[in-house]
């Protein structure tokens, strides 16, 4: 695991410009404004979580309803390859509240809370540490939601995996739950003092690509797109989803 500030594995200094300069290249991001891409991030995680994970959830979810979604798509293919649901307090409660009590500061109407990050398997490989598709999703994640001046993050994550978010500034909250949804594995709450991302990442090696470097592949939308593209209504939604 790598702390903030830490250079990143396999990536020397020499060479650290270039690779940074082409850690996007081949992908497009978007924050989805359409039904029809946004079907396709959730396609995205059905993939992940119900065909590979096996987890018995359904697809599209009551969340979908009232959340933003972030799409990665391979430029070789135009296949979507990667997804991230934004789920915004002021329209109902988190799903993390299912399982955990969380603190109320972090529950206040202008919090945001990310879940479903999903990477198809042959697209988890990158330049560095991290692969393209995560670097791309945090990178247009953390600029979508500093031009809506979000001041709080959470993220519900398996121990295992809580250093990727560590990495860009998560903090753990000391809250640890199972997660009924997903198999009742142990997830810990994390959270982000977003209002306070410039100090957070100030020495952070990527601090800025990730909050100031123009990058082609990551589009932000000219307003804010609507909540919930997709429809939740079971059958018609899983109809869309394999026409």
């Amino acid at each position: 695991m790598k702390a903030i500030g830490e250079p990143a594995r396999d990536v020397q200094p020499a060479d650290q410009d270039d690779t940074m300069a082409a850690l996007l290249h081949g992908y497009s991001f978007v924050v989805c404004e359409r039904p029809e891409t946004a079907r396709e991030a959730v396609e995205v995680r059905r993939r992940v979580y119900v065909e590979q994970n096996g987890y018995r959830i359904p697809v599209p979810d009551a969340y979908d309803r009232r959340s933003w979604f972030l799409l990665a798509r391979s430029c070789a293919t135009g296949q979507a390859v990667g997804s991230m649901r934004l789920t915004p307090r002021f329209a109902g409660p988190f799903e993390c509240e299912e399982y955990f009590t969380v603190p109320r500061r972090l529950v206040s109407p202008r919090a945001i809370e990310l879940n479903r990050f999903a990477i198809l398997p042959e697209h988890r490989k990158g330049k560095t540490f991290l692969p393209s598709v995560t670097f791309g999703l945090f990178t247009l994640g953390i600029r979508f939601l500093r031009r809506m001046k979000t001041p709080l993050l959470t993220i519900a994550s398996k121990p295992e995996r809580a250093w990727t978010y560590h990495w860009i500034g998560f903090e753990e909250t000391g809250l640890v739950a199972p997660y009924g949804k997903l198999g009742n594995s142990e997830h810990s709450l994390l959270w982000y003092d977003f209002a306070n991302i410039e100090n957070i990442l100030a020495s952070h090696p990527f601090s800025d690509f990730l909050l100031r470097q123009e990058h082609a592949e990551v589009v932000l939308p000219s307003r804010v797109p609507s909540l919930g593209l997709v429809r939740t209504d079971e059958e018609p939604a899983r109809l869309a989803l394999s026409a």
